[in-house]
């Protein structure tokens, strides 16, 4: 067939300029990759100062939030029982960090109305809230709520007093890097030994 020899050099020429014109394109695509600083990936040192500054915001909002909810229960002493850092995932899928804070009261309360309330500040808020009681622990309500790709939250009261669970709003990012940004402020913020 005198047509098929044709047909093809067509073909391949076809091809050829779409690989050229396909090549001349991705020279005119933006990268990623910054000539001064190297990739503008999530653990470049300026994406991760911001992030690690994001994160403290996220604690400092969480314990305002604590306090508040606190008040909403009432007089009762609380005692911080720690603060963590943890990995969590954002409500679009990406990796990162949040800081966890769980306190505590001994002082009594009344189950019931302090569930009540607590619920009623939380959807305040725009939380959704769910109660959970178990038959094998009478006495103890727990109340859960979440915010979508923000905090989760837990209260669980029972004759011994009562307790906070809250997690802040998870900051996405490379967890290692932040981690590492963390220590090398708090070490450069701790004061240094003075000889005598």
């Amino acid at each position: 067939m005198p047509h098929e020899p044709k047909a093809r050099i067509k073909t391949s020429r076809i091809l050829a300029a779409l690989v050229c014109a396909a090549v001349a394109l991705s020279a005119c695509t933006p990268t990623t990759e910054n000539p001064m600083t190297g990739s503008n990936s999530s653990s470049d040192p300026a994406t991760v100062k911001a992030q690690v500054e994001q994160l403290k915001q996220a604690l400092a909002d969480l314990h305002a939030f604590k306090t508040e909810t606190q008040q909403a229960i009432g007089p009762q002493k609380w005692v911080d029982k720690g603060t963590r850092n943890m990995d969590c995932r954002t409500s679009d899928g990406q990796d990162g960090v949040n800081y966890s804070i769980l306190t505590q009261t001994p002082d009594p309360v009344d189950l019931e109305a302090s569930v009540s309330v607590v619920r009623a500040f939380w959807e305040s808020k725009g939380f959704t809230t769910r109660t959970e009681t178990n038959p094998r622990e009478p006495g103890l309500i727990r109340l859960y709520a979440n915010e979508n790709g923000g905090h989760l939250l837990s209260y669980f009261a029972n004759i011994k007093g009562s307790g906070l669970e809250m997690n802040s709003a998870c900051v996405a990012g490379d967890l290692s890097a932040i981690y590492k940004e963390l220590d090398r402020q708090e070490a450069s913020d701790s004061p240094s030994p003075t000889a005598e």
